[in-house]
């Protein structure tokens, strides 16, 4: 499959505003974060992984249909750019089916209550379908397994599709998981959200040990915040471990 990471930054992104620091000041265009979002291809077909507020921009001149949307959890910077999917529903004329969490789809629904209100039609609206993620093994020619990780107080959905394991936000995975991941998986993308300890994100040294220890081929660390630039992130990193930027590209 191959791998696009559209947006490697946190909740905030990078830029912060108002923000003057190094990295935020920085020209280097791997220092400019978009909020979190990973596009994954095999034969055709595409899977959103997550849709930050700036899904339009991240979308913009790479690709033109959703085959599915798998949505982790739903914080803002993980499903408030969901509307800007109604114009691949008007150009299929289809509804794009989204995998989750039966209470991520709650959440969504409340979210976004006019789109599924009787109200004016007129390609105003996306068009969604959703499908209880625990319940699927098979998105499109990718095989899919679900599991639960602590992101701070809560539980949400990481997965694992073909070999590739997604972490997206986590503080801490299960001995349970992390035995799946070790055994199912070969490349993993995980959230790193900087140096210091933090209480709802794995930090920078946590994300490594982990991907070490998971006996990964491979190590892809997101959701970044502005701590480090991308040029001090590659020089701290051990091989096969590396600091996603945004239009960032791999084949897993």
């Amino acid at each position: 499959m191959k791998v696009t990471i559209l947006g490697s930054g946190t909740s905030t992104g990078v830029p912060v505003i108002g923000c003057k620091c190094k990295v935020c000041s920085s020209t280097d265009l791997k220092d400019k974060r978009m909020r979190p979002g990973i596009l994954l291809n095999k034969d055709n077909f595409n899977i959103l992984i997550d849709a930050s507020q700036e899904l339009r921009l991240q979308l913009i001149n790479r690709m033109d249909k959703i085959d599915a949307i798998v949505i982790t959890h739903s914080h803002a910077d993980h499903i408030f750019g969901l509307d800007d999917t109604r114009i691949i529903s008007m150009r299929y004329n289809k509804e794009i089916p989204i995998y989750c969490s039966n209470e991520t789809r709650l959440e969504i629904m409340n979210v976004y209550s006019y789109v599924f209100k009787d109200t004016q039609e007129g390609g105003g609206k996306p068009r969604f379908i959703f499908f209880d993620i625990k319940y699927i093994n098979e998105i499109g020619p990718f095989s899919v397994k679900t599991f639960k990780v602590n992101h701070g107080k809560i539980k949400i959905d990481s997965f694992i599709l073909d070999n590739l394991a997604v972490v997206m936000d986590a503080s801490y995975i299960y001995k349970k998981e992390r035995e799946m991941i070790k055994r199912e998986a070969e490349t993993i993308i995980i959230n790193g959200l900087r140096m210091r300890p933090h209480t709802t994100h794995f930090s920078i040294s946590e994300s490594i040990f982990l991907i070490k220890s998971l006996e990964m081929k491979k190590g892809y660390i997101l959701h970044l915040s502005h701590d480090l630039k991308h040029s001090e992130l590659e020089k701290i990193l051990p091989e096969n471990i590396y600091g996603c930027y945004d239009g960032m590209e791999f084949y897993a």
